[in-house]
């Protein structure tokens, strides 16, 4: 029982400090462009988990296929998805219709892992996505939409997505794997940032400490913690989690910002939350499947 105690607590976390990522990346965005926000974000989180790595002084990758792996994940899971998703919002996508596009991810994982999902774990799936859908119900019509929004969206979440696969088969130890793939993230928004020409920051108090909580919450820890949850469990029962986000910021935006729950936002947490328990079982098939050697052969 400790284990499914642990996972449980593990869940929260993540999602306590994943869905106040969306609170201070609208707090931060009042003070400076995405491109810079993103940017320092990641020079924060590089230079933190260097550190670390000069401390505990893990091993380096000694194939030539684990810094592929890393340097992909790094592309999909980091760089594509932050950068679509950021594109997307700035094209009169409204974030309802961005967090029912990616909430599709744990069924597009569910399709393309072959993890064995089962009936229930399907029905599940199924209550996670329409609960999702209650939760941002009024977002979805608040802006017009637009087909390179509509594009850079499904961008967004084919990048997480890929990522998110390419993760799982990611075996180097969890420092040295952040720490170079924070590196690359660094090295393409600081390249994007000067590129388009778009460097503004305001450097306030709000500012600061909105670059802080993405940089070490989200960036560091919340990754963190989602990387070993992706190496420890299905794909399918980890991506679901995401869909936890929406009504725990609407819970923080209720918190912080005074913004009332209405009764579509309840209606939709209770189904997340069924949702969640049928995926999440405490007896888990034993099944697996070995993806790296698939992919091994195509890299």
């Amino acid at each position: 029982m400790q284990s499914v105690h642990s996972k449980w607590l593990i869940y929260c976390i993540f999602v306590i400090l994943w869905s106040g990522g969306a609170i201070f990346v609208e707090l931060g965005l009042k003070f400076a462009d995405p491109l810079p926000f993103l940017m320092l974000r990641f020079l924060i989180a590089t230079v933190l988990m260097w550190t670390f790595c000069l401390f505990v002084k893990p091993s380096f990758p000694k194939q030539a296929f684990e810094w592929r792996m890393i340097i992909l994940t790094a592309i999909f899971q980091q760089i594509g998805y932050q950068f679509f998703y950021f594109l997307a919002l700035d094209n009169r996508i409204s974030p309802g219709v961005l967090t029912i596009i990616l909430g599709a991810q744990p069924i597009l994982t569910a399709i393309l892992m072959n993890e064995g999902t089962n009936r229930f774990q399907w029905i599940g799936l199924l209550f996670g996505m329409i609960g999702l859908t209650f939760v941002v119900w009024q977002q979805i019509f608040s802006g017009t939409l637009s087909t390179i929004g509509i594009l850079y969206s499904l961008f967004s979440f084919l990048s997480i997505t890929v990522g998110t696969i390419l993760q799982k088969n990611v075996h180097t130890n969890l420092p040295i794997n952040v720490s170079i793939q924070y590196t690359c993230s660094f090295i393409a928004f600081s390249t994007f940032s000067l590129f388009f020409h778009s460097l503004n920051v305001r450097w306030t108090g709000l500012f600061v400490l909105s670059l802080l909580f993405m940089a070490l919450g989200v960036t560091v820890s919340a990754t963190l913690l989602l990387y070993y949850m992706i190496s420890k469990g299905k794909l399918t029962n980890t991506t679901s989690i995401f869909y936890c986000v929406p009504p725990f910021t609407a819970i923080l935006d209720y918190i912080t910002f005074g913004h009332k729950l209405n009764v579509p936002i309840v209606i939709g947490m209770v189904l997340i939350i069924l949702g969640m328990v049928l995926i999440n079982p405490q007896k888990v098939s034993k099944r697996t499947v070995n993806q790296s050697e698939i992919i091994k052969k195509h890299l």
